[in-house]
């Protein structure tokens, strides 16, 4: 679809290209000038559940999610799990439509339908993992890919293509400095890394050709990254968490491998986040919080704040959170053999929260084979680990 509205833009910047100079509204060159946006903060992992719930999962993530979340909470891993499968795919709505349909209208300028597409985006992505987990230990295969065109004009007509695909294998391990109390933990990965965000002007999609663009877009290149974690919680039926966690270490750059040259780099998150369990016989509640970024001060800090909140009843999970500025639902429903997630979530694509937002939509299917105290089951797992739908199982 990308590719598809290229074509049609550069079509009509060919046909009205002196009527936009003579306006001014040249944006020069590829990468010149300020962009009205800034870029969207990119997540090198995420899952539905997380999302619907804010993506405040540091100190709430469990089983193979502890691999990319926070390595310290293998730990808490008892028995062994399985996930054999878990792929979601999501879009952002019908802005899609919208764009499509605002660029291949006949008789408007090229300016016109610029005005017209401000502040909208196109977005999809869809991704998968398999992992194996033991108590303090876990390995994981997983691939992930999004791409995304937003516009923007307040000043410069301009255009946002990102495109990016990853796929590589995890390996973490935790280590109980107090067993059941408190641990450390670290994540090894080796990524596979596609594509690259790129600034587009009205000068640069009437001169320049489509196989230059498809050529920036399939920069290729290998990295390894290390993902640091701590936990500290308090086994009760309030169960209090507070976790600490560094996710990719130190600046996870990649080689040069095809294209004009490397993907982008995945810049360290530093975060802090905290939960409380409360778990009673027919319902877990979840209150949770992540505070990200902690060494980025180019980060509003609407940003950096994640709430989320889960209630974990028998069958059902039903999920609420506030995520860079927007908030977020998602709803979780466990069949046995297998659980479905979904979730909405808003993106800020400007400067600060509340400036522009992309609204998102996601759904995933888990299939997972589990050992947990002595009981094995075949179960997506979409809850809480100890919640009152597991202990249902265990009933069975």
């Amino acid at each position: 679809m990308p590719l598809t509205v290229i074509r049609t833009i550069r079509l009509v910047l060919k046909r009205d290209l002196k009527r936009i100079m003579s306006f001014g509204l040249i944006w020069i060159g590829l990468g010149g000038g300020r962009a009205s946006t800034a870029a969207e903060l990119m997540e090198s992992y995420t899952s539905v559940r997380a999302l619907g719930m804010g993506n405040a999962f540091t100190a709430v993530a469990e089983e193979g999610d502890a691999l990319f979340y926070n390595p310290a909470s293998l730990c808490q891993v008892s028995g062994f799990h399985w996930t054999m499968m878990d792929p979601y795919a999501g879009v952002n709505g019908p802005q899609a439509l919208d764009v499509v349909n605002s660029m291949t209208q006949s008789g408007s300028s090229f300016v016109e339908k610029f005005n017209n597409l401000y502040g909208k985006s196109i977005w999809a992505g869809a991704g998968a993992k398999t992992s194996f987990v033991l108590p303090c230990m876990g390995i994981a295969a997983y691939g992930q890919g999004n791409a995304s065109m937003s516009f923007a004009n307040p000043a410069y007509p301009q255009i946002t293509l990102a495109y990016g695909v990853d796929y590589g294998v995890a390996l973490g391990g935790a280590l109980p400095l107090i067993p059941g109390f408190v641990s450390l933990g670290l994540t090894a990965r080796r990524v596979n890394r596609t594509g690259t965000n790129l600034p587009i002007g009205a000068a640069t999609l009437a001169q320049l050709d489509e196989n230059a663009i498809t050529s920036e877009l399939k920069r290729r290149g290998t990295g390894y990254a290390m993902d640091l974690g701590f936990t500290a919680t308090i086994p009760s039926p309030v169960k209090p968490t507070l976790a600490f966690t560094i996710r990719n270490a130190g600046l996870t750059t990649f080689n040069h491998e095809e294209g004009p040259g490397a993907p982008p780099p995945a810049e360290p998150d530093m975060a802090i986040g905290g939960s409380i369990s409360i778990d009673s016989l027919l319902v877990t509640i979840t209150p949770s919080f992540d505070y990200r970024y902690l060494d980025r001060s180019d980060i509003q800090n609407g940003k950096k704040l994640h709430l989320g909140l889960e209630f974990d009843l028998p069958l059902i999970t039903l999920r609420a959170g506030y995520y860079q500025g927007y908030y977020t639902a998602g709803v979780g429903l466990d069949m046995g053999v297998l659980a479905l997630d979904a979730a909405t979530y808003g993106v800020e694509l400007g400067e600060y929260p509340g400036q522009l937002e992309d609204r998102r939509y996601v759904a995933q299917m888990t299939i997972q084979i589990g050992l947990d105290g002595g009981f094995f089951s075949l179960s997506g797992a979409s809850g809480t680990a100890g919640g009152a739908r597991r202990r249902l199982k265990q009933r069975r």
